[in-house]
């Protein structure tokens, strides 16, 4: 999985989205893009995880994903609160957005524990590797106040996300350890998918804010 979560973080970081980000370039109607989006995806990713919760075999397990699913309502209620409120968005569903829900929805629907897990792990591991690695560069450049989105860069130094994903990461290959070989199969390729489709949620902004 790691070679498939590779190749997506160098297509990435290589995106004008996450350059100008980090540089500050970014224009104010694709961050406003990316972040109404964000929203209308966290509300439906909340209800995968709480799929997730229902098939999990362990209470531990329950737990943890009943928690992200909630978190995530959270995190939807503090965009439209704090970021989005005063900002021109249309607030409608993106094609990306919906191709990617609609990918993760088919996966909860599958019936399979392992192709879930595999298929929510992107989210969570490769969004943690690109906001350590942006965080670190607003650091490296002095955390200056006057980066236009300083207060955003700000919210990658999260360590109870870290920590989160790296729960999820044992969680994904403990069920991979117990999947059957058809099963593994099916969860490497719901893990590229959503892989790539992280990609272009990062891109999309480009394409359509």
């Amino acid at each position: 999985m790691w070679d498939a979560a590779q190749t997506e973080l160098a297509a990435i970081y290589g995106l004008d989205f996450i350059q100008h980000l980090q540089s500050g370039g970014l224009s104010e109607a694709q961050f406003s893009y990316y972040l109404s989006q964000d929203a209308i995806y966290l509300n439906g990713y909340s209800r995968v995880l709480a799929r997730a919760s229902a098939l999990a075999p362990s209470e531990t397990e329950q737990l943890f994903w009943a928690r992200g699913s909630q978190m995530c309502l959270e995190v939807e209620s503090e965009l439209h609160r704090n970021w989005l409120s005063g900002r021109q968005v249309s607030g409608e569903l993106g094609p990306v957005t919906k191709a990617y829900v609609d990918h993760l929805l088919a996966a909860s629907a599958s019936g399979s524990y392992a192709v879930l897990v595999a298929a929510v792990l992107p989210c969570y591991w490769l969004y943690a590797e690109v906001g350590q690695r942006l965080h670190h560069g607003f650091v490296e450049a002095g955390a200056s106040d006057k980066h236009p989105y300083a207060d955003w860069l700000r919210t990658y130094a999260d360590e109870a996300f870290a920590e989160a994903t790296r729960k999820a990461i044992d969680i994904t290959d403990a069920a991979a350890q117990v999947a059957s070989p058809a099963e593994r199969t099916a969860m490497m390729e719901a893990f590229a998918q959503s892989c790539r489709y992280e990609t272009a949620f990062f891109d999309a902004p480009r394409l359509h804010g």
